[in-house]
């Protein structure tokens, strides 16, 4: 009889030290999920918060912005600080649009019926960033002009020196039109690479049209228009192989009217089936000093 109730107590205290262990390996469990989901969405968080998503909405001197942390009003300009996708519309009298991000960061500039001017200086200004995309909102008419003369606020840097200017790699895409007025030097410049993709671009400049040191490409279904009192299309670079070219490629149509080369580079021009270049010039049609490669037809000359 005593060794049945030894027997009968040892089993009982073996089933309460197993579930005692099964109620602390539950509850371990519950605490590494919520731990883990909590840091997760921690990192969520961070990431979304990082990318801007702002408007600037301009009557003449006056604009509204929506979001003031991204944006900073400083007399005429309008500095964009932090990464993301801003849709500019309306009409700016007198004023520019800045980009100033981490070399590593990318901005979108969406056009949407934006009318801009500036009396001393480029109207959008690219001082620093890894790329910026402007995107012509379809169906949209997007105008620029710079002044004749420009004032430098730092006199050790000559730059911006055109009416769309960037420091970093640019490409215009969309399905809207951008006219550019340019009255001080270059229409559209830029230090590295230019890559126009669709859209209507219409350039007029009292020196070079479109001039990305580095690189210059056309493509897709591009429509570019120039008049220009130097050269047209232009690359310069001349320390790098692989850059210093002008590209016009796929369906892009583009149309010069120019007192100096229609296009300039380099290092290589490329013209390929499918797009056209139509060229009223004083000077060359193409002047490059590398390798010339244009597909039969896709050159028309016309006289000036």
């Amino acid at each position: 009889m005593k060794l049945k109730k030894i027997i009968l107590c040892l089993t009982s205290l073996v089933l309460v030290i197993m579930l005692a262990s099964c109620q602390t390996n539950d509850g371990s469990d519950e605490t590494d999920t919520n731990d883990q989901s909590s840091s997760d969405n921690g990192q969520t968080g961070n990431s979304d918060t990082s990318q801007a998503n702002a408007s600037l909405v301009f009557s003449g001197t006056d604009c509204e912005i929506s979001d003031t942390s991204a944006i900073i009003h400083e007399g005429k300009i309008y500095k964009i600080v932090k990464p993301g996708t801003y849709t500019v519309s309306g009409t700016l009298d007198d004023g520019q649009i800045q980009v100033e991000v981490e070399k590593t960061e990318s901005v979108t500039l969406v056009l949407d019926n934006f009318t801009g001017s500036c009396s001393d200086s480029a109207v959008i200004y690219i001082k620093s960033a890894d790329k910026i995309d402007i995107d012509l909102q379809n169906d949209s008419v997007n105008t620029l002009t710079d002044a004749s003369v420009y004032v430098f606020p730092d006199p050790t840097t000559d730059k911006p020196n055109a009416c769309l200017y960037s420091s970093d790699d640019l490409t215009i895409k969309g399905g809207g039109s951008l006219i550019v007025n340019a009255n001080y030097n270059n229409g559209i410049g830029c230090k590295n690479d230019v890559e126009i993709k669709n859209g209507k671009v219409t350039v007029s400049a009292v020196n070079n049209a479109v001039k990305g040191n580095d690189s210059v490409t056309v493509c897709g279904d591009a429509e570019v228009v120039i008049e220009a009192a130097d050269d047209g299309l232009k690359a310069d670079t001349i320390d790098r192989p692989d850059k210093g070219f002008v590209k016009v490629t796929e369906n892009a149509k583009v149309t010069v009217s120019c007192t100096d080369d229609a296009i300039q580079a380099t290092q290589n021009v490329t013209v390929t089936s499918g797009a056209t270049v139509t060229i009223k010039s004083a000077s060359q049609a193409v002047n490059c000093d590398g390798t010339v490669n244009v597909d039969n037809g896709c050159i028309v000359n016309q006289t000036p």
